[in-house]
């Protein structure tokens, strides 16, 4: 027989902040799933793209460049 010990007993050499964020993060999990039922296919997609480490790390970095003004015209882009 295992005995369960409360997550924020067991992590007690990690900082409250990081344990919040921790906390935030599994309450965002389980509202997505009770909600998951409702949810449209669109609204699904939206959540896969926003949930993809490595492509909003590439929208950050690209809306950096923007911001410096690295642009490029879209007419290069489209060829």
């Amino acid at each position: 027989m295992s005995t369960r010990i409360p997550v924020k007993n067991n992590m007690s050499h990690v900082s409250d902040a990081r344990f919040q964020i921790f906390e935030e993060a599994r309450e965002a999990v389980i509202k997505l799933k009770t909600l998951k039922p409702f949810l449209m296919p669109r609204d699904e997609e939206t959540l896969e793209l926003l949930m993809d480490k490595e492509l909003m790390a590439h929208l950050a970095k690209s809306l950096k460049e923007m911001e410096k003004g690295k642009l490029e015209p879209i007419e290069r882009i489209l060829k």
